[in-house]
């Protein structure tokens, strides 16, 4: 038995912020924080150094390789879900686009806090994640960003913007650098495996039960635990737990703890279909050349710093993020016969909710992803809005000098029912799930707004999963928020 204050399970973007922030914690004796992590075979250097080559991240030995089940409404297909593994978990092979929560997103978070948080208090928090994150302002842009951003300067209703990433000095960065100070000195810990469940004395959380090659160990906390793992992991963590539906937990002989359909349910993910041209100038290298190299390594510059999602912007009363790529969204990194720019929409809001489920008891068991993509009738409105938006933003601007030919769906499918069909065929995962145990301030919430899990005591969620809704852009950096914001409280009820 090895018993640390604190256990932070996954050591994600939040984690790593959680377990930096405890380990920073002053007090008379410093805390031991030990982060639990599956250990994972690291991609090869060039991929996980360069932006450029984020896609080659996808599939690698850095990923979970998640799959989801046939979706009725998207041609019954079966997306790819990649979830990263290893220090630094999906930030380990995303595409680092670093978009601050909205003053909706903040006064959602307000709201499902019951007024227990404050919009000056979020904000005074997310000063100083930016400052420990220190995200970049791009140092190159493509033709196809630098021809949109010219042409959406003054589109109404819209806020277009090349995005902030990530980066150091144009090198992908990764939050787990957040815990290098903390195991230096000895504050943090790393440990190996896969955590099964949560240990119990009566109602408190105590540790946790973790699988690895050497089978069963037991990790115990003074303090608590901290969940981290994410929108699929932390769930299913809760469910082998014995708090989820009762039915499914029956089903699967957990002990019962806490009978609750809020753990595994109101899985949201943004979805964006690709509207795809080809354009006149500016295809994007796949292949690097010397002189690409050199800019990149002396000045962290050039194609190679590109993450290829350059810029876009919320659009229609922030109803529809665009994201803009100097690529074929579907065949890249493949070598193009012709230059392509890429109009992703998406659906910034969507209604359609699925589930996390677990199909057995044991951790090492596959779980059961059911996404149930656009079967809210107006997450279909919405997308197809967002094709005809995109193509005025073409047919109405600069653009249209420069267009050869849309490609994607195509000029003739222009009825609600093509589009339709097109969505069906070609909308692929933004990579962002969420809201699988969200927070809030009523009685049946699973997560207290102190992100502790109602009825147990040293016992906290703080990830993507309690989300209540999705954010209207990108998540990592309102995810890092709520581990900020998480962090300094679980500290100031530890005092």
């Amino acid at each position: 038995m090895n018993e640390q204050d604190w256990i932070v399970v996954g050591a994600g973007s939040a984690g790593c912020m959680v377990a930096c922030q405890l380990a920073r914690a002053t007090g008379t004796v410093r805390n031991r924080v030990t982060v639990i992590e599956p250990a994972g075979e690291p991609a090869p250097l060039i991929n996980r150094e360069r932006p450029a080559r984020w896609l080659h991240l996808l599939g690698s030995s850095e990923d979970w390789n998640l799959t989801t089940e046939k979706s009725h409404r998207l041609a019954n297909r079966s997306l790819r879900w990649p979830r990263g593994r290893g220090l630094g978990g999906s930030s380990r092979i995303n595409a680092m686009i670093w978009f601050p929560p909205t003053q909706m997103d903040l006064e959602m978070l307000v709201a499902a806090s019951g007024g227990q948080w404050t919009l000056p208090e979020l904000q005074a928090d997310f000063r100083e994640v930016t400052e420990l994150t220190r995200p970049e302002h791009p140092a190159w842009l493509s033709e196809s960003s630098h021809r949109f951003l010219k042409a959406t300067a003054q589109w109404s209703d819209a806020s277009p913007m090349a995005y902030a990433r990530l980066n150091r000095d144009g090198r992908r960065w990764n939050p787990a650098d957040l815990l290098t100070a903390g195991r230096q000195n000895g504050s943090i810990q790393i440990r190996r495996g896969m955590v099964d469940r949560m240990i119990w004395k009566d109602d408190r959380i105590i540790g946790v039960e973790t699988l690895d090659k050497h089978g069963v160990n037991s990790i115990h906390a003074r303090k608590g635990v901290i969940l981290c793992a994410g929108s699929i992991a932390t769930p299913a963590i809760l469910m082998r737990s014995g708090i989820g539906p009762r039915n499914q937990l029956n089903k699967l002989g957990i002990n019962l703890r806490h009978d609750t359909d809020l753990v595994g349910n109101n899985l949201r993910d943004h979805l964006i279909m690709p509207v795809i041209f080809q354009v006149k100038s500016g295809r994007f290298p796949t292949r690097s050349s010397t002189r690409n190299i050199a800019q990149w390594q002396t000045m962290g510059s050039g194609p190679l710093a590109s993450n290829l999602a350059e810029c876009g912007g919320l659009f229609q009363n922030n109803t529809i993020q665009i994201h803009v790529t100097p690529t074929h969204y579907l065949t890249h990194p493949r070598q193009a016969e012709h230059a392509f720019m890429t109009i992703g929409v998406s659906s910034t809001q969507p209604q359609s909710t699925g589930q996390i489920q677990l199909t057995a008891s044991d951790a090492r068991a596959p779980l059961r992803i059911d996404a149930r993509y656009l079967e809210e009738p107006d997450d279909l409105n919405t997308t197809i809005k967002g094709i005809e938006l995109a193509r005025r933003l073409v047919q109405d601007t600069s653009l249209s000098q420069w267009i050869v030919s849309e490609s994607i769906p195509g000029k003739r499918r222009d009825t609600s029912r093509d589009m339709e069909k097109a969505i069906a065929r070609y909308s692929q995962t933004l990579y962002h799930p969420a809201c699988t145990c969200p927070l809030g301030s009523e009685s049946d919430s699973i997560i207290t707004p102190n992100f502790s899990i109602r009825g147990a005591e040293q016992g906290w969620v703080a990830d993507a999963s309690i989300l209540p809704r999705l954010t209207h852009g990108n998540p990592n950096a309102t995810v890092m928020l709520l581990a900020y914001s998480a962090a300094k409280r679980i500290i100031n009820a530890s005092l």
